[in-house]
């Protein structure tokens, strides 16, 4: 059966078919969405700012709180600037856009989203660490190349971390750009709220992140962010000079509600201790202590879980014919009582 469930509001709950159902999907992970806080945080900005800004960054006509929101974006994640766009999608084409004619070669990590790919270029049949020494063999084939790598933060489908402290066996014969997609890692991974770009700036690689804001951070706003010439390329560029930028009233809620992020990543990592803990041995799960995906192959579960009361993440991705990517979505807006009973029902699903 399918199992779409049409809603006008993503929260803790959905109501479906006169029954409420335990929400276990999307990206929502810090749950700001449904805090009231945020949300009045939100109201305000838009009796200050107004609806949006119909202006290009161009313009003679300035916000400077867009200004305020990439010096704070910049410092809060370790990058020298950063440049806010209106989507993730956006920062991601006009990030791998800008590195492009910079490199001679691109090697495209396998899950590596279409935001920062160029054309259909990931290798197939590969694992992410089989990638990165099929990379690190290449490079000593080379020399005095510049070559673009380009990877996610973090594949959340199945869920893996990656780590690219690897980059320092590439050969010193080449130069490198590195594009990291932190869509997945914003609020989640690396410093703080503000993404893994700290992690990895003094790699002997170039840093790049760019991502969408529209997940953990719940801004519908997209991020790239690098050091004072790449980022002044990418301010150069005409699809950041002229394209409206975001609605200001989330770029405002988002200064003024940095503790409430705080305190729902608190949240969400105390739900995940709890989870981690109570499911340890449980088979056929994946999932990781650090991270908010559980993932799961047997097929039946979607409609057992689905009877016992629970919504979770179960579509065909990245193409309309691709395979069912089954996974339940942990975020702060669960209670433990939520918890609860998901781990009694996937317990009794392993054991069956």
């Amino acid at each position: 059966m399918s199992h779409t469930y049409p809603t006008s509001q993503l929260g803790r709950t959905i109501t479906h078919q006169g029954k409420d159902y335990l929400h276990f999907s999307g990206t929502s992970y810090l749950g700001m969405g449904t805090l009231p806080e945020f949300k009045e945080l939100l109201i305000q900005g838009i009796h200050k700012y107004g609806p949006n800004h119909g202006s290009s960054r161009n313009s003679n006509v300035q916000l400077s709180l867009y200004e305020a929101f990439e010096a704070q974006f910049a410092a809060g994640s370790g990058a020298a600037e950063a440049a806010v766009l209106s989507s993730g999608y956006m920062a991601g084409q006009l990030a791998v856009n800008t590195l492009r004619p910079l490199a001679d070669l691109t090697w495209t990590a396998p899950d590596t989203h279409p935001a920062i790919t160029l054309e259909s270029q990931q290798p197939i049949g590969l694992t992410h660490k089989q990638w990165q020494k099929k990379c690190i063999a290449k490079s000593h084939e080379l020399m005095g190349q510049k070559i673009l790598l380009l990877s996610n933060a973090v594949n959340p489908l199945i869920p893996e971390i990656h780590d690219f402290e690897w980059t320092k066996k590439l050969s010193p014969a080449n130069q490198y750009y590195l594009l990291i997609d932190d869509s997945h890692a914003f609020g989640l991974l690396g410093k703080g709220i503000f993404g893994t770009y700290a992690q990895w700036k003094r790699l002997p690689v170039e840093v790049m992140v760019a991502g969408s804001l529209g997940k953990a951070l719940a801004l519908p706003a997209g991020i790239i962010l690098g050091n004072t010439s790449l980022i002044f390329r990418v301010r150069e560029n005409p699809i950041y000079r002229t394209s409206s930028p975001p609605a200001p009233a989330f770029l405002s809620a988002f200064l003024e509600g940095q503790d409430y992020y705080v305190k729902q990543q608190q949240k969400l990592k105390n739900n995940l201790q709890y989870i981690a803990s109570a499911l340890e041995g449980v088979e056929r799960l994946k999932f990781m202590p650090t991270y908010p995906v559980i993932s799961f192959e047997p097929e039946s579960w979607v409609e057992q879980l689905h009877q016992k009361g629970f919504i979770l993440s179960s579509f065909p991705y990245p193409l309309p014919d691709s395979p069912a990517v089954n996974r339940i979505v942990l975020s702060a807006w669960h209670e433990q009582k939520d918890l609860e009973a998901l781990i009694q029902t996937l317990k009794k699903l392993s054991d069956s």
